[in-house]
């Protein structure tokens, strides 16, 4: 039988893990900063076979023509494996980190789709483009860092054509044998520095609950929500269908 003193050590230890993880929370940046940028693109890296491309092939599936954007595009892989299997796509690729993007207008450079991919430092909170742009929004690994998904998800149906969906998938699976290999035994004074602030700030930015995400879905205005646990947690939002035309008397 559990004593009530170690009830309440547990609950004062509980209530204190939650107050530093929101103070975490509070305190780091949504952007993954410049230093870190390198560790985490060699990471991304790995996870294109296993990651990236199968789902950049469930994206095409379901949209193989049209503007796409990517929101959090990170080194940008995303968007690079969904240029080289569906020619008739381009895509808009945002992230708040500067080095971030140079890192993916390289690699679209070398895979040669940089004429259908567009990389541009910008805020997920208030994007620069007009209503009614996109066919499809698309982001991978970036929910749990963001501070007001409401507003970020809002701001997703904002730029969505009527009946367009966006498809939020969170966590990212990316960490793989060898990069956990990689992180016990090869990292320089850099990306050491980095390991160290990912491990640190990982605290206050953990996988949203199920609970979570049906809050944050409740106080959306769109047609349709859901989330499929199928291979990836994916969250689906569809906008409202464009009003129906009334035929003249």
């Amino acid at each position: 039988m559990i004593s009530v003193h170690r009830c309440r050590r547990r609950l004062h230890r509980d209530g204190w893990d939650a107050k530093m993880r929101s103070l975490i929370q509070l305190l780091i940046p949504e952007r993954i900063p410049w230093f870190a940028a390198g560790l985490y693109d060699r990471i991304a890296q790995d996870a294109v076979e296993s990651y990236y491309k199968p789902v950049a092939e469930e994206i095409v599936a379901a949209m193989n023509r049209g503007l796409i954007l990517d929101i959090g595009t990170g080194p940008g892989y995303l968007p690079i494996e969904i240029a080289k299997i569906a020619p008739q796509v381009t895509i808009q690729a945002v992230d708040l980190t500067g080095k971030m993007i140079r890192l993916a207008r390289r690699g679209a450079r070398e895979a040669g789709v940089s004429n259908r991919i567009t990389f541009r430092v910008g805020d997920a909170n208030k994007l620069r483009f007009g209503d009614d742009s996109f066919d499809m929004v698309i982001s991978t690994g970036a929910l749990h860092a963001w501070k007001h998904p409401v507003r970020v998800m809002r701001e997703c149906l904002r730029v969505l054509k009527p009946g367009a969906e966006a498809w939020i998938y969170d966590p990212a699976h990316v960490v793989t044998k060898r990069t956990e290999e990689y992180l016990r035994h090869n990292l320089g004074r850099i990306d050491r520095i980095a390991y160290k602030w990912a491990s640190w700030s990982t605290r206050g930015t953990e996988p949203l609950t199920g609970d979570r995400i049906r809050s944050i879905l409740e106080r959306l205005d769109c047609m349709e929500t859901r989330v499929e646990k199928g291979r990836w947690l994916k969250i689906i939002l569809r906008k409202h269908d464009p009003p129906a035309r009334t035929q003249e008397q």
